[in-house]
């Protein structure tokens, strides 16, 4: 146990993957490591996953993962030299109350203004480059942590490996995450629908869907659930933009630039048909021209009871399964 942690956590390995009861644990429950996957992957990638906990995972590792694991232990240093106190962690633990949920973080500190708080350190190939954001599965990695801790913030470290192996930053970056309850509850659920699919015999839930179509099915579910947010605030912002360039528009438009980007607003006017000044102008020939319009119609509904075909298309409407076990 880490003497930085006044409380006590709830441990099950003091090695996660280095013993026996580590692996069994891991094998056993849902770990951080495991829950993005599960929570965006089909029956397919469930299967899977189970397949290595019954049977061991058959994934011996890469060059990139082989040096994550080493450059792991410079990165915490780096952190806990230049951050926050903070110390290593191989222990594997659980929530005290839903113990099949477990987490290793690479490390658990404590900070004044956000008390304590774990460590996650990750070295990202070079096709990476000088971006910042996070990604969904390191995300949902931390949010799980956070709920098997019981803690508010994770600090999240990353530096950029060149195509020669040798880091390309001048120094690691970090982040410091909040814990998002939202995404923490469905992670949860799908942890759950994971382990009573499980505990079910990890029955196939459609004989006659491909694995690789449920897959599909699952990744389309979660790019919408993933663009959702932002669908509604770039709508709610697109009505900003247009309200402002329609007031300040002339009879050209209005064309305008940010410091992140510009719009133009265009204005485009096309001849249509007015009646009413047609019928006030010459009623006769509005009328007769009226009364054709009204024959025509008539005779293509009872053309169309006498003389149809088939025309066949095809329409695709993806909806998300409401009970995922």
């Amino acid at each position: 146990m880490i003497e930085i942690i006044d409380r006590p956590l709830h441990m099950v390995a003091e090695d996660s993957l280095g013993s026996d009861e580590g692996l069994a644990a891991r094998a056993a429950g849902v770990t951080a490591s495991e829950i993005h996957a599960i929570a965006v992957g089909g029956r397919g990638t469930w299967r899977r996953i189970l397949d290595d906990k019954l049977n061991g995972s058959k994934f011996r590792g890469n060059q990139h993962t082989k040096r994550g694991h080493e450059r792991e232990p410079f990165l915490l240093a780096w952190a806990c030299s230049n951050i926050a106190l903070c110390a290593a962690n191989v222990a594997l633990f659980s929530h005290p109350d839903k113990t099949s949920i477990l987490a290793t973080p690479d490390g658990h500190g404590f900070d004044s203004s956000r008390g304590e708080f774990g460590v996650e350190c990750k070295s990202h190939d070079y096709g990476w480059g000088d971006r910042d954001d996070i990604p969904a599965d390191h995300y949902d990695q931390m949010q799980l942590g956070m709920f098997v801790t019981e803690t508010r913030w994770w600090l999240y470290v990353w530096e950029v490996m060149g195509e020669d192996g040798t880091p390309t930053l001048d120094a690691p970056r970090y982040r410091w995450v909040e814990r998002d309850d939202a995404r923490i509850a469905k992670l949860l659920k799908e942890a759950d629908a994971f382990m009573t699919w499980r505990a079910a015999g990890a029955p196939v839930a459609d004989d006659d869907l491909p694995a690789d179509v449920d897959e599909a099915l699952a990744i389309v579910a979660d790019a919408r659930a993933a663009m959702a947010p932002h669908k509604k605030a770039e709508a709610t912002a697109l009505e900003t933009i247009r309200v402002y360039a329609s007031q300040e528009a002339d009879e050209h438009g209005k064309k305008a630039a940010g410091t992140r980007a510009g719009f133009t607003f265009s204005i485009t006017s096309t001849d249509v048909l007015d009646e009413d000044a047609w019928e006030s102008a010459e009623p006769n020939t509005y009328r007769e021209w009226a009364d054709m319009v009204r024959r025509a119609n008539e005779v293509r509904a009872m053309a169309m009871r006498l003389y149809t075909r088939k025309k066949a298309s095809g329409r695709l409407t993806v909806t998300e399964t409401k009970d995922a076990a």
